[in-house]
């Protein structure tokens, strides 16, 4: 009997053991600055003048918008139009050229690849936006309102996830600024060569809304999708220059990392009780803490500023559920946009002219009493 126990107990060492390292190699592996992977290509099955033909894969087959990206050349994909048991068959909405078949292409799910001009005819201009560890490459597009907008993306993503909003943006005559921060191409990377979930990247923001008022903005609007609305967030409880800021646009953000390791946990099937451990092993390596990063209920004196806030109860990487109590707990302030059916941060995908009306809507009644354009 004492030597099966001993063997239990052993075993039950080492279970933990490997647990714990599997715990710590999450926590540092998420955390690190990678080096940009190679994309996963996919092969070009058949092209016709208005489709495409590609491997059937779940990403493949989602409904709405989607992208293809090679090379230099990009195209926008509509609706499926035929569903075999190995590929997919798409409309082809718009295309800077057709591909060849054969050839290997990118999956985009943020649709447009390139810059605001070769995507989207959007005339623009490639600056630098002094940051607290460097210049920040940044895109700026003319408007003739005095109100900016300042636009974030997520985690892992890049500024193309911003080239969704951008027409609409440019329609209502609103300056914009898309930002790339710490960690990105075009931006110096932290000094410990991590992310730090917006514990720190909430400077970078602050230095392209300091940009934009010196560029001679009034004020500004901050747009921010997944991660991106954390370090908005981040922005907007630690900076003085939060008084600057009219407005705020949220799409599937992260309000509170908890619940997005356990979603993380439940996608990996793994046990929900990782989830403090990991969280622990998170708040040590990064040196942040979740708790100050958790902004599901108003703080303590918080302003309240207008929101739209975009979230959809299909996204399994972040989890409706913070957008739902924001939402509750900010109710004079925020207008809710619920989605269903929709991915993570792929609303518009799905259905871009409600998520365009949404968008248009909220930003002229934001500047409705303003509504000056500087030539009136």
């Amino acid at each position: 009997m004492t030597t099966l126990i001993i063997i239990f107990m052993l075993v039950l060492l080492l279970l933990c053991i490997l647990c714990l390292g599997l715990t710590a190699w999450l926590a540092s592996t998420g955390l690190r600055v990678k080096a940009a992977r190679p994309p996963v290509l996919l092969p070009v099955l058949a092209v016709a003048p208005e489709t495409v033909t590609l491997p059937r894969l779940p990403k493949t087959s989602v409904d709405g918008i989607s992208g293809l990206a090679w090379q230099d050349n990009f195209a926008v994909l509509g609706e499926v139009v035929a569903l075999e048991a190995q590929s997919v068959t798409r409309r082809i909405i718009q295309a800077s050229q057709l591909p060849e078949p054969g050839s290997q292409v990118r999956w985009n799910k943020f649709v447009y690849h390139g810059d605001p001009q070769s995507a989207l005819g959007l005339t623009f201009e490639e600056v630098r936006v002094p940051g607290p560890l460097g210049e920040l490459a940044a895109w700026q597009l003319a408007g003739q309102r005095e109100t900016w907008l300042v636009l974030v993306h997520g985690f892992h993503a890049t500024r193309e996830e911003a080239l969704r909003a951008l027409p609409t943006i440019a329609r209502q005559g609103f300056p914009a600024l898309v930002l790339s921060y710490r960690n990105d191409p075009g931006a110096p990377c932290s000094p410990d060569q991590l992310y730090h979930l917006g514990d720190t990247e909430w400077q970078d923001v602050e230095a392209g809304v300091r940009y934009a008022l010196a560029q001679g903005a009034r004020d500004v609007i901050v747009f921010g999708w997944s991660m991106g609305g954390s370090i908005v967030e981040t922005f907007l409880h630690r900076s003085a220059y939060a008084a600057q800021v009219r407005a705020v646009i949220l799409d599937s953000p992260i309000l509170n990392w908890q619940r997005v390791l356990q979603a993380q946990l439940s996608l990996l099937h793994l046990p929900r009780w990782l989830g403090s451990i990991l969280r622990m092993m998170v708040e040590w390596r990064a040196q942040i803490s979740f708790a100050k990063l958790n902004y599901e209920h108003p703080s303590a004196n918080e302003r309240e500023i207008p929101t739209l806030l975009l979230h959809s109860t299909a996204d399994a990487l972040v989890p409706v559920t913070s957008s739902d109590i924001f939402a509750r707990t900010h109710s004079t302030c925020v207008t809710y946009r619920r989605m269903e059916e929709a991915e993570h941060t792929l609303l518009w995908n799905l259905d871009p002219q409600a998520y365009e009306n949404d968008l248009a809507a909220f930003l002229q009644r934001m500047c409705a009493p303003q509504a000056s354009l500087r030539n009136e």
